[in-house]
């Protein structure tokens, strides 16, 4: 009887250390999800930042050669056709709301979420409010997050 309540015993401590284990892990997940989704904020920020003084250098550099921009009129921009249009873009004023959150696709993939708020306009038209839910796809490649496609749905 001893020896199968040792046994019974010795069986729940290792199912109790699996346990632990895994919630050791699912918190170490979450604190770099919750690292992650500041680190590719930031970045988001920095970019509309660039748009904002119209810095095409930075943005050059900050974006990456295959990038893909779909926007929620529907148009489309590849990195150098975007780089052409902000040189006549003035973005007066953005606003993102904290409620952003950030899905990871793999260990070098991973998708922001969030809803902005923009204020801008084309080069001699009227500025207009636009509100969206945007998400911006990054690929981490030699070490560095970087844009490869952003896309925004309008909100209503």
């Amino acid at each position: 009887m001893i020896g199968r309540r040792s046994l019974a015993g010795a069986a729940l401590l290792a199912f109790a250390d699996v346990d632990l284990v895994e919630t050791a892990a699912c918190a170490q997940d979450q604190a770099d999800t919750a690292k992650l989704r500041e680190e590719l904020m930031a970045l988001e920020r920095q970019s509309w930042d660039y748009m904002k003084t119209r810095d095409r250098g930075a943005l050059r550099r900050f974006l990456a050669d295959d990038l893909l921009q779909v926007y929620a009129d529907g148009s489309r921009y590849y990195k150098n056709d975007f780089l052409d249009y902000i040189a006549n873009y003035r973005l007066d004023s953005y606003d993102i709301e904290p409620t952003y959150a950030v899905r990871r696709i793999g260990p070098d993939v991973a998708v922001l979420i969030y809803r902005v708020t923009s204020r801008g306009t084309p080069r001699f038209d009227r500025a207009r409010t636009d509100k969206v839910i945007a998400s911006s796809t990054y690929v981490r490649r030699n070490g560095k997050w970087t844009s490869v496609l952003y896309q925004e749905t309008p909100i209503k």
